[in-house]
């Protein structure tokens, strides 16, 4: 799992900013949202521009550093990449994983997308490698105790990572930490919910078409199960097929029409989340921005509860619905409130003892959580 994620001098994100997932208080509700001593289920508000992409963005960064998985062109984006604000030209990206009883930290810096600077890697406060490419200097005596202790690195510079490289270069151990972060990185997922397609980070090296994944697993009367069920969206659906393809479609009284244009923004949300969670037994990691964009309100409560009811893996959603600050959903240290380039839970954000009984949401609104 994650521990914690630090970035900083990157987007909008001049100064550091912390995801800590360690910061979790002795509740006694809603206690599967934490996991194995580290929170489980967070969700983050902040106001339109506040930065919740952009730091899923940057937490996904490690993606398209380490794998071949796909990932989006504003990620990669040169101009933006670097605070604006700042007269520093590296961005700085700190992650932390516990992997069973061991303590794994992976620090890089990047002037660009695609150029590292600086790169190592600790095991339980040991450093494993440690590369500088300003002062040229480097520590690789922690690399004897896995396997790759006679690679050469004449050849390596800040283009390839060195994880990336030992990992390619070696066979690792389960225990390895090169092991475990490479496997951890390739089974992330972020998925944003609005209206623009399949827009994802990571899982894949490539995007497949939803419909078709559907009808492909035979999933069409599942998913038709899914929308009323959950969505309270009655369809029927059906598959058709004509000289060119197969077409899901929604049958009417009088005719059929094709289901990807007869559906509302809700019901492609709705899709979107059936299509991934499909996947879910095999993600280490997932990050579903503005997953309710286009929920009406009970549907958003009904996703989260879903989610934290059913899916066992870390997960971090963004929101802008305050109704969703409910201590019958989640608990306040689950509730993280990004602004002005902080992130803090809504314990940290007051110094009244929260309890189940408050209304977090009527808090939310009168100001008790403004810094």
């Amino acid at each position: 799992m994650l521990r914690k994620f630090s970035v900083q001098n990157y987007k909008n994100f001049q100064n550091k900013i912390t995801l800590d997932f360690t910061k979790t208080r002795d509740y006694r509700y809603n206690e599967s949202c934490v996991k194995d001593g580290l929170l489980n289920k967070v969700l983050i508000m902040g106001r339109n521009a506040s930065g919740k992409t952009n730091l899923g963005y940057a937490l996904f960064d490690i993606v398209y550093t380490l794998t071949e998985k796909l990932r989006q062109e504003h990620q990669t984006d040169k101009i933006s990449f670097i605070n604006g604000l700042s007269n520093s030209p590296e961005a700085s990206f700190c992650y932390e994983f516990q992997n069973g009883e061991d303590i794994i930290e992976y620090e890089y810096h990047k002037t660009e997308p695609f150029i590292i600077t600086y790169e190592s890697l600790k095991m339980n406060d040991k450093t494993v490698f440690r590369f500088d490419y300003h002062t040229g200097s480097r520590d690789v005596d922690g690399l004897a105790d896995f396997n790759a202790g006679n690679l050469d690195f004449g050849s390596v510079d800040g283009s390839l990572s060195i994880l990336k490289y030992i990992a390619r270069s070696t066979p690792q151990s389960k225990r390895s930490p090169m092991h475990f972060i490479m496997d951890f990185v390739s089974r992330m997922l972020y998925f944003r919910c609005t209206y623009d397609g399949n827009k994802f980070i990571g899982f894949f090296e490539s995007s497949e078409f939803m419909n078709e994944f559907i009808m492909n697993n035979n999933l069409v009367h599942n998913f038709e199960e899914f929308l009323r069920n959950t969505g309270g969206i009655d369809v029927k659906l059906d598959v058709e097929s004509n000289s060119f393809q197969r077409v899901l479609v929604q049958r009417l009284k009088y005719k059929t029409i094709p289901f990807e244009f007869n559906k509302s923004s809700g019901t492609h949300s709705l899709e979107l989340y059936y299509y991934w969670s499909k996947k879910f037994d095999n993600v280490s990691f997932l990050f579903i921005d503005e997953f309710d964009a286009y929920y009406h309100y009970e549907l958003a409560e009904k996703i989260i509860r879903h989610t934290i009811d059913s899916v066992n893996i870390q997960t971090v959603f963004t929101s802008h619905n305050t109704g969703l600050v409910d201590n019958s959903i989640m608990r306040p240290d689950c509730y993280l409130l990004l602004t002005n380039g902080k992130l803090k839970s809504l314990v940290d954000l007051t110094s009244r003892e929260l309890r189940e009984a408050h209304n977090l949401e009527k808090m939310l609104h009168n100001g008790e959580f403004n810094e």
